[in-house]
């Protein structure tokens, strides 16, 4: 559900768009745990890069 308010979010373009991101980030951060600890490494990893992704988009679009 997370991913699809940040989805919501960036598709509007609004003001607060880039904190999409940050609902993004969190919810890798969920399914990358669950993926690891139920056995699906496949999408613990694909999380994994997903969490790079999204702390490289915080960075840019929220800190810098």
């Amino acid at each position: 559900m997370l991913a699809v308010i940040a989805a919501i979010m960036l598709a509007l373009n609004i003001t607060i768009s880039p904190w999409a991101f940050v609902l993004y980030l969190i919810s890798s951060v969920m399914l990358a745990v669950w993926g690891w600890y139920s056995g699906a490494r496949g999408i613990a990893f694909q999380n994994m890069i997903f969490i790079v992704i999204n702390l490289l988009a915080i960075y840019r679009w929220l800190i810098v």
